[in-house]
């Protein structure tokens, strides 16, 4: 019998007596394993019976389809595991898996040969399984490599993240880096506690497999991967639901696949959904967040639910774009706030300030549905990099907004721009004027609120105005 055991015994015997009159203090409770992994339980969860045939070790790759059964537990494992060539690895309700320090569960990895291979951990609310470190020590991860598959319904994992590769994270799946995103793992009530970076990293254009849902990640990151979640553009529509707080930075990191003017972003129709906590956009000022194929191809919508906060690593961009500013857009936003709940463009500075970000840059001659309510954009306007058509007095055409071609109206209403360094809209591009003052504040911009687009015919006034002209 354990400390915790014997002072619930004590307890109960001394019914009047509080937990710390006995000398059983809460932090003796859960004392932290010295390497920051996680302590194994003295028992398995009501609902599960005491195994009779455990432990059972594993050191081996999965040569054929394998169970490894509940009344076998613990299992083991000693060295890396991988399932592939075609192989199931199934894991049954109420089994416990625990992971020598270092060591993966590796699916359809290494890839050559490889036609895939699938992992299924599916327990139940009252049968859960377990993913821990063998004597507290700090394993390796689940490690999913495309074409293989995981599928996790009520698992959680403790402790994990001790790879050399991965970034700290417990779960990490690799795509194929092709379009489409793959789909390689489904999640459903899976917590992750106590990572040491990510506690699910989702890369080279993996995606969640669609249902995921009611993913818990706590008590994870470290000072050089603090966020509980990292993903790709390609993966933001099938993200869970789920809680992702209480780590060392509350926000899920939201990269693009393909980085600076040539990076391909977002391809397909998608949903940026409110999950609780900010976006990370970005981790380097490389990372612009771009909607829209390259050159040609077919239209893409970004869809932004109401609530969503974006903030934006310092000298990046949210770009809806082509390439040719007299040509018609291939994206759209669509981001519709509500007056209680508005969408949020901001720094991911820990001290904001004007110009920490580039803004919103629209390429090309927007499309009909932009639309753009009840959202706040802020300490917006580095340099844009540009040089644009105008006819207001301005040497800089940095903005919160951006745009180099007309659009058909003023697609921003009742929003609010705030703390800007430049221009709050700047109006880019050879065409008649859009007014964007109605409906929309303006608070502390350096430059213009908006400024005057050169003409199609004639020129412009001498001399030449100070912003619109009002």
């Amino acid at each position: 019998m354990n400390r915790f055991h014997a002072c619930l015994a004590l307890v109960s015997l001394l019914g009047a007596l509080t937990v710390g009159a006995t000398g059983c203090e809460a932090d003796d409770v859960a004392a932290e394993p010295a390497d920051g992994g996680t302590a194994e339980p003295d028992a398995a969860p009501p609902s599960c019976p005491k195994p009779t045939a455990g432990p059972t070790r594993h050191e081996y790759d999965v040569a054929e389809d394998e169970v490894w059964s509940a009344d076998a537990s613990p299992h083991v494992v000693d060295y890396d595991v991988r399932v592939r060539d075609g192989h199931t690895l199934t894991i049954e309700p109420c089994a416990e898996v625990l992971l020598k320090k270092g060591t993966h569960i590796q699916v359809a990895f290494p890839g050559t040969p490889n036609v895939g291979g699938t992992l299924i951990a599916e327990g139940t609310a009252d049968r859960p399984i377990r993913f821990a470190g063998s004597d507290g020590e700090r394993w390796a991860s689940l490690y999913v490599h495309a074409p293989g598959t995981a599928r996790l319904s009520y698992v959680t994992f403790e402790g994990g993240g001790g790879g050399d590769f991965e970034d700290g994270s417990t779960i990490d799946v690799l795509g194929d880096d092709e379009l489409p995103a793959k789909p390689l793992l489904y999640v459903d009530h899976v917590t992750i506690k106590g990572s040491k970076g990510a506690g699910v990293w989702l890369q080279r254009r993996a995606t969640f497999i669609a249902g995921s849902k009611d993913l818990s990640i706590t008590g994870s990151g470290n000072d050089e991967h603090p966020f509980p979640l990292q993903i790709e553009e390609h993966a933001i529509d099938a993200l869970p639901t789920g809680s992702y707080t209480g780590n060392r930075i509350d926000e899920i990191l939201l990269r693009t696949s393909g980085t600076g003017v040539a990076g391909s972003g977002l391809t397909v129709d998608a949903t940026l959904h409110e999950r609780g906590v900010p976006y990370r956009m970005g981790k380097s000022k490389l990372d612009d967040f771009i909607v829209g194929p390259p050159g040609e191809g077919p239209p893409t919508t970004l869809t932004i639910e109401a609530g969503v906060v974006m903030r934006f690593e310092k000298e990046t961009a949210l770009r809806v774009q082509t390439f040719t500013s007299e040509e018609p857009a291939n994206a759209t936003i669509r981001a519709l706030g509500t007056a209680a709940r508005p969408i949020v463009f901001t720094s991911a500075a820990a001290a904001p300030a004007p110009g920490d970000w580039r803004g919103l840059w629209f390429g090309g001659v927007p499309m009909d549905g932009n639309a753009l309510d009840h959202v706040r954009i802020e300490y917006a306007g580095f340099d844009c990099r540009c040089s644009l058509a105008t006819c207001s007095d301005i040497s800089e055409h940095d903005g919160a907004i951006v745009l180099t071609g007309r659009p058909a109206g003023a697609f921003v209403t009742n929003s609010s721009f705030k703390a800007i360094a430049g221009h709050a809209v700047t109006q880019g591009f050879t065409g008649e004027f859009v007014d964007f003052r109605p409906t929309n504040t303006f608070d502390a911009v350096s430059g213009c609120v908006q400024t005057l687009p050169r003409p199609r015919s004639g020129s412009c006034s001498t001399p030449l105005p100070a912003c619109d002209g009002t």
